[in-house]
């Protein structure tokens, strides 16, 4: 055989090496020649609608108000129509052909009740809607739908064929108003999607009725957001509950609770066509709740107005009275290192010039007193002889546009409720938009101390009389001279089991300094628990607590508070960022 040179070799190498650019270039001409195909990335079904939607850029920020909806976009001309306009998510209603007849199949169609017929099923619905860039909300009106719908999501979705948020809705629970069980099976509808088609939004709502107040003034309870709660506590999907809108201020308490739950939890607000649904109640939730909580499924024009006047920076807020105070100052980094605190002191001039000046909670000293020959609640200025009632101090606070809050400490067991009314009457006057915590040093269990009041008469005074404030229990001076230790911090948690209320638990740095770790189990114990330290004294004495503050500081930086001088929080600041 011939033996080939090197130089033969080289020949051949070249030669290859031209055809595969000349190859290389043909392909990529042919490549940039091409249509561009579908520019989104593809989207896991059960990643998050406004990350979605940012992705998209339709919206600019991270809020659900910017959120546009379709309502009932089921059969075939619906459905155009939507996908012609600018909105962005598209709300369809499935349920199976002719259910409830004796013609029913388990093909799933686009109908709302009392249509158990449509041109339009939900296999063509989403061979239609997937290649748009809409987000989907999935409004199941039967149990029998689920699983054959499942079947098909699942199917698309394995051929990549799905490449937007995808939401699951059913009303598993009986809420406000409905005496009769026609929720969907709650578990079975969780437990076929956890098996099925798990990467969704999972949107559990409540059957509800709205009746008018002359006939009902029942709202969302507190037993049925717990019901709600414990269905999907153990569900790894993030979860949007539909509220009523109507009724969902009344309950915001619960609502507010349920929110603190989970980061991956939401409200989607709806509105039946004829609630009469009002503009305060929109701006109190808005309020009061994070920009990325809130979903407004509402018509317009209230809508608009809505839109109109929330994202106005400069408005005087709604905030509810129990509510916490990283919602309302908006602390850098959600530090409560920097809420400031103040004590009411010398006289009220002096309070209105703290006022005017600052930004942060104040302490009242209330107590019951002899003013005009009546026995009010009064707050009494520390470091003088000065006396005003507590309705003329609460409108001192509710005057400043600054944001402020209340610390009321309050004196004896007459004293708080007769606070506690007070309270009451304001908010229903609506003149209660601000923080109010309720502190008392209580006598329960290993810390049982005679002349404290009893933390049960404490707890339920509050609960009985203006449950709506953040509840702020402290223990006995007698009983912390070996620190919080782990028996009086357990019993501190037996007696607050089961409120619903945020709960800021008073702590002295001096006896932290001695034992601090109940304190941190304390907190850890419960999303809507907080700690307050407390330090008080000459700035002499500001060493006494330093351990303790350093301590609690060095432990958890997230839900802790520090009530302390001004001297002492210029000296604390400078340890903790220069330390």
């Amino acid at each position: 055989m011939k033996r080939c040179s090197v130089s033969y070799l080289r020949n051949i190498a070249g030669v290859c090496v031209f055809l595969a650019i000349c190859v290389t270039i043909i392909v990529l001409c042919l490549t940039l020649g091409r249509p561009p195909k579908d520019q989104r990335r593809t989207f896991i079904t059960g990643e998050d609608m406004l990350d979605y939607l940012k992705l998209q850029g339709v919206i600019d920020s991270k809020d659900g108000l910017l959120v546009s909806w379709s309502h009932g976009a089921n059969n075939k001309s619906q459905m155009e129509e939507a996908l012609k306009s600018d909105i962005m998510v598209l709300e369809a209603d499935v349920n199976v052909e002719g259910y409830g007849t004796k013609n029913q199949t388990n093909i799933p169609i686009m109908a709302h009740p009392p249509a158990v017929y449509s041109d339009n099923t939900l296999q063509e619905w989403l061979d239609t809607v997937v290649v748009s860039s809409k987000g989907i909300k999935l409004d199941f009106k039967s149990i029998e739908a689920v699983s054959p719908s499942l079947n098909i999501l699942n199917a698309k979705a394995s051929k990549g064929q799905i490449r937007q948020p995808i939401w699951l809705n059913a009303d598993i629970v009986i809420g406000p108003n409905v005496n009769h069980n026609i929720a969907v099976n709650a578990s079975q509808f969780l437990g076929l999607i956890q098996t099925k088609f798990p990467d969704v939004t999972i949107s559990p709502g409540w059957v509800t009725l709205y009746l008018p107040p002359i006939l009902s003034n029942r709202t969302y309870s507190w037993e049925m957001i717990q019901e709600m709660y414990n269905l999907v506590k153990s569900l790894p999907q993030r979860v949007t509950f539909p509220a009523r809108a109507v009724l969902t201020r009344s309950a915001w308490q619960h609502f507010h609770w349920l929110l603190q739950q989970s980061e991956r939890y939401t409200l989607t607000l709806w509105q039946g066509s004829s609630d009469p649904l009002t503009l305060e109640d929109l701006l109190f939730i808005r309020d009061n709740s994070h920009p990325e909580q809130i979903y407004y499924d509402i018509y317009e024009p209230l809508l608009s107005d809505f839109k109109q006047i929330a994202l106005n920076p400069h408005r005087k807020r709604l905030f509810y009275s129990g509510g916490n105070l990283e919602l309302y100052f908006h602390p850098d980094d959600d530090d409560g290192l920097w809420v400031e605190w103040f004590d009411a002191e010398g006289n009220i001039t002096y309070v209105e010039s703290i006022l005017n000046g600052n930004s942060g909670m104040i302490t009242f000293q209330v107590e019951m007193r002899d003013i005009n020959s009546s026995v009010i609640a009064a707050v009494v200025l520390s470091g003088s002889d000065t006396v005003q009632s507590l309705e003329t101090v609460l409108k001192l606070v509710s005057d400043h546009f600054s944001p402020w809050g209340v610390f009321l400490r309050i004196s004896d067991h007459a004293s708080l409720n007769e606070t506690l009314r007070i309270l009451r009457d304001q908010s229903k006057q609506r003149a209660l938009y601000f923080p109010v915590w309720i502190n008392m040093d209580v006598s329960y269990g290993s810390f049982s101390v005679p002349g404290y009041i009893d933390g049960k008469d404490f707890i339920n005074s509050i609960n009985n009389i203006f449950p709506f404030v953040t509840i702020a229990p402290g223990w006995p001076a007698e009983v912390l001279g070996q620190g919080y230790t782990d028996q009086i911090a357990q019993d501190m948690l037996k007696l607050c089991k089961g409120l619903w209320q945020e709960v800021s638990f008073q702590l002295q740095a001096v006896a932290l300094g001695v034992a601090w770790d109940g304190a941190i189990k304390l907190k850890n114990t419960s999303s809507i628990y907080s700690l307050t330290v407390q330090h008080d004294g000459p700035p002499e004495k500001f060493m006494d607590g330093y351990k303790g503050l350093m301590t609690i500081r060095s432990h958890t930086e997230n839900k802790v508070y520090y009530k302390l001088t001004h001297d002492d929080r210029i000296s604390f600041l400078y340890s903790v960022y220069t330390s």
